[in-house]
């Protein structure tokens, strides 16, 4: 399913989800109904993971070990200081594709494909794959949201991140927090909550080796600590509306020997193209971008 090649051009996102085969067989009805009401689905046991979590296990440790505090920063060299990790209670990795072709397999993965077709309701774009597994005794985050909030309910939602575990995943070993139907919500967390503690209303699913964890990009959720040390290795699918910019620019840091060896599928879903305008920025960040259409207020009230 995942090395198919797909010679003929795709021009649209229906064309790409009819030259990848997807059909209302791959989720039903429900599921993404569950999706649409609560901000969160979670695939479970996906076919292709399972059988090649040895192969991703081994590679994703080898670039850990090779790349070390240098991973993380792809894209970000203006940034970059020797020596200084990109998150320091996390092992970090970008430009996955770029180290080695097996991972471009993980962005058409069908259920991901049809849960962002669902979310997004418009043409779709891979924005970023990127990997964090976080230390024993570190990894906990704030609450917040990927994307900046909706002004009105007629306003569509931006994407999807799709959180593909390669570990079990509980509370002690830094799964990811979230807190159901706060995608619907007109403004940032910190405006409704304290997103400094834990919030009464917030679950963490269990998850297994092989699951895949689909958010919308304007729910709340939270990285946790591992506190036991075992290890949580996870990759996340960034995947927005097309006209919207991606994390890290895939035209100019995939290099010409990899984007030959990408499908028609994969090189649409990157926006590589030669049609495909070319991105200004190297990357985008969660700061200017997401904020700048509001004004941050610290003020906290009407928690739930």
């Amino acid at each position: 399913m995942q090395n198919k090649s797909y010679n003929q051009n795709i021009n649209s996102t229906e064309e790409l989800i009819k030259k990848l085969n997807l059909n209302s067989k791959v989720l039903k009805k429900k599921e993404l109904h569950f999706l649409k009401k609560n901000g969160y689905f979670i695939i479970r046991r996906n076919r292709y993971l399972l059988n090649n979590l040895r192969l991703f296990r081994t590679e994703i440790d080898r670039f850990v070990k090779r790349d070390g505090k240098k991973g993380g920063w792809e894209g970000k060299k203006n940034f970059y200081r020797k020596g200084k990790s990109f998150e320091p209670g996390a092992k970090r990795l970008g430009n996955l594709i770029e180290k080695n072709i097996i991972f471009s397999n993980l962005i058409t993965i069908p259920e991901i494909i049809m849960c962002a077709k669902e979310v997004i309701k418009d043409e779709i774009k891979v924005c970023g794959l990127n990997f964090r597994e976080p230390k024993k005794g570190s990894g906990d985050q704030r609450i917040h949201m990927d994307w900046k909030p909706r002004k009105k309910n007629s306003e569509k939602f931006a994407g999807i991140v799709a959180m593909i575990f390669f570990d079990n995943a509980n509370s002690r070993n830094g799964v990811t927090r979230l807190i159901p139907k706060s995608h619907l919500k007109k403004d940032w967390p910190e405006k409704y909550i304290d997103i400094n503690v834990k919030n009464k209303k917030e679950i963490s699913p269990k998850i297994n080796a092989g699951d895949i964890l689909i958010l919308n990009l304007n729910l709340w959720h939270a990285g946790s600590n591992n506190l036991s040390g075992k290890r949580r290795r996870m990759i996340m699918l960034n995947i927005k509306r097309r006209t919207l910019p991606q994390l890290l620019n895939y035209q100019r840091f995939l290099g010409s020997s990899t984007k030959s060896k990408l499908n028609n599928s994969q090189k649409y879903l990157l926006a590589i193209r030669n049609n495909d305008k070319m991105q200004k920025s190297d990357s985008i960040g969660v700061g200017k971008y997401y904020k700048k259409d509001f004004q941050l207020n610290n003020t906290l009230h009407k928690r739930v």
